[in-house]
């Protein structure tokens, strides 16, 4: 049976730019900059999660006394400081091609990110995509950021598509988490997934289809990728 999606959610970082070291860097920068030091297993906490489940984890406002919004604003002047250094947004091999793929064959895009609303367009002016997409939902739009579903769920009904003819594209463990319990269909990409000995490493193993990357997906792969056997490896 060749069954192609009927929508597809998009993660944004780690997924299409590869922005989570660079994200992690500069929260890390701006913690230091109050006198507090992130240790291996905090700063691989930021990968994959939303600012809220960030701003909790990393106990912000009783270490600092500070809301979430001091804590993203934080962030983007460091980010502003690592730019003038040649730090940046790198766009991930094939995701441009992706989203091509899907317009082509009049699938409808949403990304779905724990990253805000002003960061996804940022990156979005780096992909040049946006106007393809039919809307985009950020850590603002949603309660409970990744693993929960919420994300993903609220894309799928302001779609109005059933979340089990949805696929997603995701990097993190926490992404993949939040795929799965909305019962969608998960494709894994390990384009910028450290390796298994890094602090920061996802584990990918849940995921309905596991890819080196982006490049040369086909409507094949999608339809296997909504059909084919669990947690096997493209061959």
């Amino acid at each position: 049976m060749h069954v192609l999606p009927h929508a597809v959610l998009l993660d944004l970082d780690g997924t299409l730019v590869d922005s989570e070291s660079f994200h992690a860097e500069s929260i890390a920068r701006y913690m230091a900059s109050r006198g507090v030091t992130l240790d291996e297993r905090e700063r691989a906490f930021v990968i994959g999660h939303a600012w809220q489940e960030i701003h909790a984890e990393l106990k912000v406002r009783e270490r600092l006394g500070e809301d979430l919004l001091a804590l993203q604003a934080g962030s983007t002047h460091a980010k502003i400081a690592m730019r003038k250094e040649g730090l940046g947004l790198q766009v991930l091999a094939g995701a441009r091609e992706l989203v091509d793929l899907l317009c082509e064959l009049s699938i409808p895009i949403a990304i779905v990110s724990g990253s805000s609303r002003a960061e996804i367009a940022e990156a979005l002016d780096e992909l040049g995509f946006a106007k393809r997409l039919e809307f985009w939902l950020g850590a603002e739009d949603y309660p409970h950021g990744k693993p929960a579903p919420d994300g993903y769920l609220r894309a799928a009904k302001r779609l109005a598509i059933a979340p089990a003819r949805t696929l997603v594209f995701e990097d993190s463990h926490a992404g993949i988490a939040s795929g799965l319990a909305a019962g969608m269909r998960v494709v894994a990409t390990a384009a910028a997934n450290p390796p298994a000995s890094d602090p920061g490493h996802q584990d990918q193993s849940r995921a309905h289809l596991r890819l080196p990357d982006l490049r040369g997906i086909d409507r094949a792969l999608l339809c296997r990728a909504m059909t084919g056997v669990e947690m096997t490896e493209p061959g």
